[in-house]
C-alpha cells in the first residue's frame, strides 16, 4: 500500500464514476454546442466529474461506517477485483468487461447489488462469461464470514448464480440494454440467446471472486473456504479465487486515504 497505489484507484474509480455512455454522437454534441442554449460540453464534464462521488457522511464526521454499507470499502473491492480480471492474469485468461458496476450503481449512497463484475472472453467455439463476486474482510478468522458463512456471502452468491439460470439471464439481459450497439453487445446478446434456449454448448461461466485481505490475516490454506472445497458443486462451470492482501496499512486506514484522495482529485 503506497501513494502511487491510492492515486491510481482514485483515478480509476473517478473515472468510472463518471463515465459517459459511449453511444453519445459527437454529431449531436456538437450541434448542441453550436446553438444559443449556452451548452458547453467541458463545463459537463466537469460538473459530472465534481458530481459523480458520493460523500461519506459518517466518514467526514470521524465515525467508522458499518462495513455492509461503508460504499468506498465496497468500491474499493470492485475495482481490485475488475482490474485483477482485465488487466492482472495472463492474457489469455483475462476477460473484457465493458460495463463497470460502479459506473451506474443503483444507490448513490450504498454499495452495489446484483453481480459485482460482468464480462466475458470469446473463445474459438464458446463464450466464457464472468461472473464477478468481490469481498472485503478484516476478520482474523480463516476463512472470514464473508466467504462462505454469512447470507451474501462469496459461496452463497455464486451459488444462487450457478442453481439459478434464470436469475443469470435477467441480470446478462438488464446488461444487455445498457451496451452501446457494438461487438460487446453482440457477444452479450449471442450468451442470452444460448443461454435462453439452454445451449450450454455455446457458453461457459468463470465465477470469478476477490477476497481483499489485511496480510496478516491471510491464510492461503483455508481462506477459500467452500469455494475450493465444495468446486465440484459449481461444474460444468470454473472458479478463479484471487486474494488480495495490503501491507504496511490496514484496510481501515487505505479505505480512509482512498476516500481523501477521491475528495481531492474530483475537484
Amino acid at each position: 500500500m503506497f501513494d502511487r497505489f491510492i492515486e491510481k484507484f482514485a483515478d480509476r474509480y473517478i473515472k468510472q464514476r463518471s463515465e459517459l455512455f459511449d453511444g453519445i454522437s459527437e454529431e449531436v454534441l456538437e450541434k448542441a454546442e453550436s446553438t444559443e442554449c449556452g451548452f458547453d460540453l467541458n463545463s459537463l464534464l466537469k460538473v459530472i466529474r465534481q458530481n459523480s462521488v458520493a460523500p461519506d457522511i459518517k466518514r467526514d464526521n470521524g465515525e467508522k461506517p458499518l462495513a455492509f454499507k461503508d460504499i468506498y470499502r465496497s468500491d474499493l473491492g470492485e475495482l481490485l477485483t475488475t482490474y485483477y480480471f482485465e488487466e492482472k492474469i495472463s492474457e489469455d485468461r483475462r476477460f473484457l468487461i465493458p460495463i463497470k458496476n460502479i459506473s451506474y450503481r443503483e444507490r448513490f449512497d450504498l454499495p452495489g447489488r446484483g453481480f459485482d463484475t460482468i464480462g466475458y472472453r470469446a473463445e474459438p467455439d464458446k463464450v466464457n462469461v464472468l461472473i464477478g463476486e468481490a469481498k472485503v474482510s478484516s476478520q482474523k478468522e480463516n476463512p472470514p464470514h464473508v466467504v462462505d458463512k454469512n447470507d451474501d456471502s462469496i459461496y452463497m452468491s455464486q451459488k444462487s448464480h450457478h442453481d439459478n439460470t434464470g436469475m443469470v439471464l435477467q441480470r446478462l439481459t438488464d446488461y444487455l440494454r445498457r451496451l452501446p450497439s457494438n461487438n460487446h453487445f453482440l457477444v452479450i446478446a449471442g450468451v442470452v440467446i444460448n443461454m435462453e434456449k439452454r445451449n450450454t454448448d455455446r457458453y461457459d461461466i468463470t465465477y470469478g471472486c476477490g477476497l481483499v485481505r489485511d496480510s496478516q490475516c491471510v491464510d492461503e490454506t483455508k481462506d477459500f473456504g467452500k469455494m475450493q472445497s465444495l468446486s465440484h458443486e459449481f461444474e460444468p462451470g470454473m472458479i478463479d479465487f484471487a486474494i488480495f492482501s495490503f501491507t504496511e496499512k490496514t484496510i481501515d486506514e487505505t479505505v480512509e486515504l482512498f476516500y481523501q484522495k477521491v475528495k481531492e482529485m474530483v475537484q
